[in-house]
């Protein structure tokens, strides 16, 4: 069983040449600035999330918390509770340098070969939506997207390119500069990609840190998740037993 706090809509990218101003490190630079500053963003390496909202199963909405934690480079944990007719069930997954774990309500699940890439985009995503590592670390490659509508609203796109990594595109808002939508690729059940979506939305101050209390997911264009953002912490440092086991 998987879920992933991740989403995508269609994109609609725009044919035009990008003007000299606005190469594709210019963007996350802008928009860098605008979410905190470089400095600012580049002192986070640990912190945990909690989020509620609803998952669409099977054409139904599921009531849903969920907790993430990360710490940089290599460690993630996703604790997700859904509450269904038939009472909670928990899903916990964990990302630890090699090792990937699975448990559905305390027991350990065997992790397929899509479910251990599915987590490895996941994480590899909420690095480069940090922003700072695109602009830090040389493995990263950048090219503008030109310009689109994200909603209502023009936004630039950067295409995101690492080795080993699949491609990510991340779109701003081309007044605010603030992160309004990612999209990548992930493994469907049936073996086939499948396009993953997500806006974010109301975007307050946390901690020197301007990030988005909402998001709403979509999969090959189908709403599966709205939620919003009820907590942020952030760590100097977590123990690395949070990360041993689900």
């Amino acid at each position: 069983m998987r879920h992933g706090l991740s989403a995508t809509i269609v994109f609609l990218a725009a044919a035009s040449a990008v003007p000299a101003q606005d190469t594709a490190r210019a963007i996350v630079e802008r928009a860098a600035q605008a979410h905190g500053g470089v400095e600012r963003l580049n002192r986070i390496r640990a912190d945990r999330i909690q989020v509620k909202g609803n998952i669409i199963i099977e054409d139904k909405e599921t009531p849903f918390t969920g907790e993430t934690t990360v710490q940089f480079p290599a460690q993630f944990k996703n604790v997700l509770t859904l509450t269904t007719p038939k009472g909670r069930t928990t899903v916990v997954q964990i990302l630890n340098g090699d090792k990937v774990l699975v448990s559905l309500d305390g027991q350990p699940q065997k992790v397929e070969p899509a479910a251990i890439t599915d987590l490895r985009e996941t994480f590899a995503l909420n690095r480069a939506i940090r922003l700072a590592p695109l602009l830090m670390e040389r493995n990263y490659e950048l090219t503008a997207l030109g310009e689109v509508k994200v909603g209502e609203r023009p936004a630039l796109g950067v295409k995101v390119s690492a080795k080993g990594r699949r491609e990510l595109k991340l779109y701003f808002d081309k007044e605010t500069n603030l992160l309004v939508k990612t999209e990548h690729l992930l493994d469907g059940p049936d073996g086939k990609e499948s396009k993953q979506d997500v806006f974010y939305g109301d975007f307050r101050d946390l901690g020197g840190y301007k990030r988005p209390l909402k998001l709403s997911a979509y999969r090959d264009g189908k709403k599966v998740m709205d939620a919003e953002i009820t907590d942020v912490k952030y760590f100097d440092r977590i123990d690395d037993s949070e990360f041993d086991k689900p």
